[in-house]
């Protein structure tokens, strides 16, 4: 059973979520790439793998972003006693339980939820507020685009220097054959990642919009995993990234060697990356505690350096 109450509780709840829901997909189009694509006829066998993969895709990232729009109702609900209104048209109510906006999300993450003492607190739900509209065709768009140059493409290209330094290509050559499951695997494995990344693009595109699009947002900070890349790290470590708008009288309030980091870049993700953005609301929102461990290495790594 999962006790949410607290906004750190529901970020790593989220992010968790998210990661199962990419990784199963990945595992799909992983699957699906095995049982169908052969290495000597990728124009023939590589058509049905990407239309199934793509429609997989589009389904989770479909759930993906369902579950991103649970999550920044009951996050905005913990941190300022309102909410956003449903997403899909509904009957107009002006207020709401923290234990429906919490049942919502936990029906959505798959997960048991243990009650919560303040269930029954009502927040108000703001309803001048429109969602953004998800730009489907660009977000096909992408998936197209992502899978094809890390699948058939990449394939090709190993295929092709592989025939080359076996000379005739011969289907009876060890070496050869050694070769093409070797491009194989590595393609299944680039085409899982890209699928990843894919389907997490949902429910991130609708965190970035929306919270950009509310009022009530004045920064973002990056939740990222338990042993995330340098360059997440270092985003993770600058805590708090503001609205522009903001920035002139918050300066100085992530300390003189804060690395420079526009909000923009905190929206950067790579194949495999599992981080995901909250929005901050006031100054004194809770911030991701591994922020400032990666803060700390930040200003390890850069005494004595600047620019």
């Amino acid at each position: 059973m999962v006790v949410i109450s607290l906004a750190r509780q529901l970020a790593e709840e989220h992010r968790l979520a998210q990661t199962a829901l990419a990784s199963r997909t990945a595992g799909h189009v992983l699957g699906s790439w095995r049982e169908t694509v052969q290495p000597r006829r990728l124009p023939e066998s590589t058509p049905g793998w990407l239309g199934e993969s793509l429609d997989a895709i589009a389904a989770s990232r479909a759930r993906s972003r369902e579950l991103a729009t649970s999550y920044l109702r009951l996050h905005r609900a913990l941190n300022t006693q309102t909410t956003l209104p449903f997403h899909e048209p509904e009957p107009a109510s002006e207020v709401i339980s923290l234990g429906e906006l919490r049942q919502d999300f936990a029906d959505l993450a798959e997960i048991d939820l243990d009650p919560a003492s303040n269930d029954e607190l009502e927040v108000t739900v703001e309803d001048d507020y429109d969602w953004p509209d998800e730009d489907l065709e660009a977000l096909d768009a992408a998936a197209r685009t992502s899978l094809v140059v890390t699948g058939p493409i990449h394939a090709r290209q190993r295929l092709a220097e592989a025939e080359r330094a076996a000379g005739a290509g011969r289907l009876d050559d060890a070496e050869f054959l050694d070769e093409l499951d070797v491009l194989m695997r590595d393609a299944d494995a680039t085409t899982a990642a890209a699928a990843d990344r894919e389907v997490l693009r949902g429910g991130r595109d609708l965190l970035h919009r929306a919270s950009a699009a509310d009022p009530r947002t004045v920064g973002w900070a990056r939740v990222t995993d338990a042993d995330p890349c340098a360059w997440c790290a270092m985003l993770a470590s600058r805590g708090a990234v503001y609205r522009s708008r903001d920035a002139a009288q918050l300066k100085g309030h992530a300390g003189r060697n804060a690395p420079p980091v526009d909000p923009e870049d905190l929206e950067k993700y790579h194949n495999l990356c599992h981080c995901q953005v909250v929005p901050i609301y006031s100054r004194t929102d809770w911030l991701p505690e591994q922020g400032e461990a990666f803060r700390e290495l930040w200003d390890e790594a850069t005494e004595g350096h600047t620019g």
